[in-house]
């Protein structure tokens, strides 16, 4: 199996100074850096000092989930590793990642950043909740792989259509993918000797006031519900919306966010049903 590495990149020369001698010592056949849109200079320094990385830059900020299809589209490699610029990859990664993908089943194996594990979801009062599993040495299924350092075989997210772009700037387009990529039969692994160190900076905090994330995260946190819950789970879900609107009239902005783009969300259920081939009960029993 050949692999490619990709990390989106905005204003990151701080890290990536830092992170790619790691990430080119992988030995991958490929690494691609988007730079989207960055106003310190990251690209020109990554062409003086990095020559072997292949270099995308955006004229404009696109942001996380555009930044990240961009690079995937380029990358030629049967299995991808989506790696943030704040991330430090261990230098077996990739050993203890491909074993995984031998399976047919498996989509996409997610990486063990020391603190948290694989993710586990479940539907209560009409809403997703998540947390983290406990951590052990052991391999386990996980809900989704997380956007900041994950493995994915290229063909399924070729066919999944990648990250989906109304999830822009970012927030749950890891979780929507995962759930999407369950939803058509596939498997999602935490592998926890796939080890990397994550900074995890705080550019969103930078570019928005905290009212506007929170609307941000509280809208992708809707489109997750609505693109991939069954019909039934999905009336219950709306009903659910209206209590929570009742008690707490501001939850109704991210709400109306959300049903601005709510043709878009039928039409992709609609072309989606084609796919399915686990019920909500499946999903999350799995």
């Amino acid at each position: 199996m050949t692999t490619s590495v990709v990390i989106p990149a905005y204003n990151g020369w701080e890290y990536l100074s830092k992170n790619l001698p790691a990430v080119l010592a992988l030995g991958a056949d490929e690494v691609i850096v988007v730079d989207d849109g960055s106003t310190d200079g990251t690209a020109g320094k990554i062409v003086k000092k990095f020559p072997g990385v292949h270099l995308l830059i955006h004229p404009k900020n696109s942001r996380f989930p555009i930044s990240v299809n961009d690079g995937f589209s380029q990358a030629a490699g049967d299995i991808v590793f989506l790696i943030n610029q704040d991330v430090t990859p261990d230098k077996n990664l990739i050993s203890q990642v491909l074993p995984f993908f031998k399976s047919p089943d498996v989509f996409a194996v997610t990486f063990n950043e020391r603190h948290d594990s694989y993710a586990v979801a479940e539907m209560s009062d009409g809403f997703l909740h998540y947390s983290n599993g406990p951590l052990s040495n052991t391999p386990h299924r996980s809900f989704w792989a997380s956007g900041g350092g994950s493995a994915f075989r290229k063909s399924v997210w070729d066919g999944l259509g990648g990250f989906d772009p109304i999830f822009s700037p970012g927030y749950y387009e890891d979780l929507d993918l995962g759930w999407r990529a369950r939803r058509r039969g596939y498997e999602i692994i935490w592998a926890p000797k796939a080890v990397i160190s994550h900074v995890r900076e705080t550019a969103f905090n930078a570019a928005f006031k905290p009212g506007e994330l929170t609307r941000i995260k509280e809208r992708n946190y809707l489109f997750c519900h609505w693109k991939n819950l069954n019909t039934g789970n999905l009336a219950f879900h709306f009903r659910s919306i209206f209590l929570r609107c009742l008690k707490n009239p501001g939850f109704a902005r991210p709400v109306l966010m959300a049903l601005s783009v709510l043709p878009r969300i039928i039409s992709f259920r609609r072309r989606e049903k084609n796919y399915l081939k686990r019920s909500d009960y499946e999903v999350f029993a799995v």
